[in-house]
Protein backbone atom coordinates (compact mmCIF):
# COMPACT_ATOMS: atom_id res chain seq x y z
CA UNK A 1 0.00 0.00 0.00
CA UNK A 2 1.15 3.47 -0.62
CA UNK A 3 1.76 5.66 2.25
CA UNK A 4 1.39 9.48 2.52
CA UNK A 5 3.64 11.48 4.81
CA UNK A 6 1.31 13.69 7.15
CA UNK A 7 3.56 15.81 9.81
CA UNK A 8 1.53 17.41 12.25
CA UNK A 9 3.28 19.04 15.64
CA UNK A 10 1.61 18.99 18.62
CA UNK A 11 2.25 21.05 22.07
CA UNK A 12 2.05 18.45 24.71
CA UNK A 13 2.65 18.27 28.50
CA UNK A 14 5.13 16.30 29.90
CA UNK A 15 2.70 14.28 31.28
CA UNK A 16 0.46 14.39 27.86
CA UNK A 17 4.03 13.11 25.87
CA UNK A 18 4.77 10.36 28.90
CA UNK A 19 1.16 9.12 28.02
CA UNK A 20 1.75 9.13 24.26
CA UNK A 21 4.81 7.47 24.41
CA UNK A 22 3.16 4.66 26.85
CA UNK A 23 0.39 4.15 24.94
CA UNK A 24 2.42 3.62 21.99
CA UNK A 25 4.32 0.93 23.93
CA UNK A 26 1.42 -0.95 25.13
CA UNK A 27 -0.46 -0.72 22.14
CA UNK A 28 1.24 -0.35 19.17
CA UNK A 29 5.06 -1.80 19.80
CA UNK A 30 6.33 1.93 20.41
CA UNK A 31 5.18 2.79 17.17
CA UNK A 32 3.44 6.64 17.19
CA UNK A 33 2.31 5.97 13.97
CA UNK A 34 0.64 2.31 14.61
CA UNK A 35 -0.57 4.45 17.52
CA UNK A 36 -1.84 7.26 15.01
CA UNK A 37 -3.80 4.31 12.43
CA UNK A 38 -5.27 2.62 15.61
CA UNK A 39 -6.76 5.61 17.27
CA UNK A 40 -8.23 6.92 13.49
CA UNK A 41 -9.90 3.46 13.13
CA UNK A 42 -11.66 3.22 16.42
CA UNK A 43 -11.87 6.83 17.19
CA UNK A 44 -11.89 8.90 14.51
CA UNK A 45 -13.92 7.05 11.69
CA UNK A 46 -16.90 6.64 13.95
CA UNK A 47 -16.65 10.59 15.00
CA UNK A 48 -16.50 11.19 11.48
CA UNK A 49 -19.64 9.37 10.49
CA UNK A 50 -21.48 11.00 13.28
CA UNK A 51 -19.85 14.87 11.89
CA UNK A 52 -21.18 14.26 8.09
CA UNK A 53 -24.55 13.02 9.73
CA UNK A 54 -24.67 16.24 11.47
CA UNK A 55 -23.58 18.22 8.33
CA UNK A 56 -26.12 16.20 6.21
CA UNK A 57 -28.92 17.00 8.71
CA UNK A 58 -28.07 20.92 8.26
CA UNK A 59 -25.95 20.91 11.88
CA UNK A 60 -22.58 22.90 11.77
CA UNK A 61 -21.07 20.64 14.70
CA UNK A 62 -18.51 23.47 14.91
CA UNK A 63 -21.00 25.66 16.05
CA UNK A 64 -23.45 23.55 17.80
CA UNK A 65 -21.72 20.24 19.13
CA UNK A 66 -21.06 19.85 22.26
CA UNK A 67 -19.80 17.11 24.32
CA UNK A 68 -20.98 17.05 27.78
CA UNK A 69 -20.16 14.37 30.07
CA UNK A 70 -23.01 12.59 31.24
CA UNK A 71 -23.89 11.36 34.53
CA UNK A 72 -24.27 8.13 35.07
CA UNK A 73 -27.70 6.13 35.73
CA UNK A 74 -29.56 6.19 38.96
CA UNK A 75 -28.74 3.16 40.62
CA UNK A 76 -31.22 0.27 41.52
CA UNK A 77 -31.46 1.29 45.17
CA UNK A 78 -31.97 5.10 44.46
CA UNK A 79 -34.95 4.24 42.08
CA UNK A 80 -36.42 1.93 44.93
CA UNK A 81 -36.23 4.96 47.63
CA UNK A 82 -37.61 7.71 45.54
CA UNK A 83 -40.59 4.97 44.40
CA UNK A 84 -40.95 3.61 47.76
CA UNK A 85 -44.53 5.22 49.86
CA UNK A 86 -42.35 7.02 52.26
CA UNK A 87 -41.02 9.28 49.51
CA UNK A 88 -44.21 10.18 47.97
CA UNK A 89 -46.15 13.33 49.31
CA UNK A 90 -48.53 13.96 51.96
CA UNK A 91 -52.04 14.46 50.00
Amino acid sequence: MARVASVRSASLSPEESELVNDLADALAGGSFTELTRMLLHHVGLPLKRILDELRESGIDPQERLVITRVTPPDTDAQIRDFYAPSAWPKS
